[in-house]
């Protein structure tokens, strides 16, 4: 991710393609064209199951969000190859099943530091505490320059029926 998150080894271990499974985090390089971007920055998304993927991007107009679902291959292709975390302990399939529903009917904004595709991942997995950690480390380093990175559940403006 262009940065060591203290305690990530605790959270996360690297696994295999041939390994994937839903809830886990593929970090992909930067879409920019620009090589210094492609190898610091990082873009993440979970693999929702069934070859597909969610993630959440910048939609380059202001501070709009788009969160979207993927074919895995298809982001693949497109951004290269990848590498993919798997937290510890697994998590709970039924309550990220029900997060990327809501995900789906959501706008959110799109800040790359507060507000990013890591920290949108991280909530998808129930780990808010530990993207709280990501914005105290970039607040502590006065730095947006961590990269593509995403939202928490909160910020979420759902369309969902209860929200």
């Amino acid at each position: 991710m262009g940065l060591s998150l203290p305690g990530h080894g605790d959270v996360f271990e690297e696994v295999s393609e041939s390994e994937l499974q839903p809830g886990d985090i593929l970090l992909f390089p930067e879409s920019s064209a620009n090589f210094i971007s492609r190898a610091l920055f990082k873009h993440a998304v979970v693999y929702c199951g069934d070859g597909e993927v969610i993630h959440f991007q910048s939609t380059g107009r202001g501070h709009s969000g788009l969160i979207s679902k993927q074919g895995f291959e298809a982001l693949k292709k497109e951004r290269g190859e990848c590498h993919i975390y798997r937290k510890k302990g697994g998590v709970d399939l039924n309550d990220l099943r029900s997060k990327v529903r809501i995900a789906m009917d959501s706008e959110a904004e799109y800040s790359l530091c507060t507000n990013n595709c890591i920290h949108f991942a991280l909530s998808l997995l129930g780990l808010e505490e530990f993207y709280s950690q990501l914005v105290q480390i970039q607040d502590e380093g006065d730095s947006c320059s961590t990269g593509a990175v995403s939202i928490p559940m909160s910020v979420l403006r759902g369309k969902a029926v209860g929200w």
